[in-house]
């Protein structure tokens, strides 16, 4: 089979999965089933979501605790941190708006049964994050060049969470967080190799309904709007110390480390957050269930042309492309590059076609979310205020 055929056929099925999921949970709207918001304090389900400091499974703390349908049990290992700050202030803010909602934990080691056991207890639901990264208050180092150690690593995790989660009845489901799935890895000939970690996580899922749980997995891209390693939700937040970490948007610089007419699928972590809350909200709906999402597909020229349409003041925006001989060199002195370096190596390579496919394949999901889009992301970063030269 050639790989465009295998491509176009695995994008119809992700269509046509997920075209029934959204019209089950809109008929089941329309029917008042699902959990409904705002019931008393005792009778929410609580959901306990893991690795919550980090920049995506933040987000999802962040979007259940405004649905009003939840307790949260924010999950996270190092207290002191800039990622454990925000944390906090929204614990501040949420305690003003309706106490007990949200409720933050530290020290939780991901490969403890025993700590993930007592981080469980009581919970209907869980986000189960586990990576192969490692990270050091909020400084990212990777096993990318260690598969053997990345694997174990991952391991100790995943059997440590299936420890807790056998150990703890009350969880009836869990929800997991992966890479777009592989749509032509031993289908055609000249498929590029797949960076172990993706395969390893892809392959969580399974395992774990192998095991005996309720897996919910959503495949959401791995790129996030700009350089996804820059936190622009609250304070810049960097997660590393090379220039690629620190790279933002600004006059005549719009970063990207893909050739800028690659088409790309960006998500933005809310709409993960969202979505795992419809999860969760549609339990019956959801169950061992796999679902892609992406708030958008865009190529580096084409966000370029947005950011110019949309600033007020005429500023002129240039793709720059992050050189991959540049994450090359970085990455014999630095783990933290290696993780973008082996993604951009594979997804250049006829890559996209593991990802979603294209905008009007969304057009289903937004019946229930209403996607985050570039131009939204660029009001919510002040980028179309900034003015030229500076001013």
């Amino acid at each position: 089979m050639d790989r465009d055929t295998a491509v176009h056929m695995a994008q119809a099925a992700i269509k046509a999965k997920n075209k029934r999921l959204v019209d089950a949970v809109l008929d089941a709207k329309a029917a008042g089933r699902g959990l409904k918001s705002n019931l008393p304090l005792n009778e929410r389900p609580l959901i306990a979501v893991t690795c919550a400091t980090g920049w995506e499974c933040y987000a999802i703390v962040e979007e259940l605790v405004k649905t009003r349908m939840f307790r949260v049990r924010a999950l996270y290992r190092t207290p002191g941190t800039q990622a454990a700050a925000r944390l906090d202030a929204l614990l501040t803010r949420t305690e003003a708006e309706e106490p007990g909602v949200l409720s933050i934990h530290s020290g939780v080691d991901m490969t403890s049964a025993e700590i993930l056991t007592t981080s469980f207890a009581d919970c209907d639901g869980v986000v189960l994050y586990v990576t192969a990264n490692t990270a050091k208050a909020g400084k990212i180092t990777n096993h990318g060049n260690d598969p053997a150690g990345g694997r174990n690593a991952c391991m100790r995790q995943v059997m440590a969470s299936l420890t807790a989660l056998k150990a703890t009845p009350s969880v009836q489901q869990v929800v997991t967080l992966i890479f777009p799935t592989d749509k032509v890895t031993g289908i055609v000939d000249d498929a590029p190799e797949i960076p172990w970690w993706i395969d390893q996580k892809l392959r969580l899922s399974d395992f774990l309904r192998g095991q005996g749980l309720n897996v919910t997995c959503i495949h959401r891209p791995a790129y996030y709007y700009a350089m996804h390693r820059v936190d622009y939700t609250d304070t810049q937040q960097f997660r590393g110390d090379t220039s690629l970490s620190k790279t933002m948007i600004k006059e005549n610089n719009l970063p990207g480390i893909n050739n800028p007419d690659f088409l790309v699928n960006w998500v933005d972590v809310r709409d993960v957050g969202k979505w795992v809350g419809t999860c969760f909200a549609y339990a019956d709906i959801f169950r061992n269930v796999d679902f892609s999402i992406a708030s958008n597909a865009s190529t580096g020229d084409e966000l370029v042309a947005i950011a110019a349409q949309h600033n007020k003041h005429g500023t002129t925006f240039r793709y720059k492309q992050f050189p991959l001989w540049l994450m090359k060199m970085l990455s014999l002195f630095t783990e933290e590059v290696v993780y973008p370096l082996r993604y951009a190596e594979w997804y250049n390579d006829k890559g996209n076609g593991y990802d979603f496919a294209c905008n009007e394949d969304l057009a289903d999901l937004a019946k229930i979310h209403p996607p985050w889009t570039f131009e939204m992301k660029l009001a919510a970063w002040g980028i179309n205020d900034i003015k030229p030269g500076g001013g």
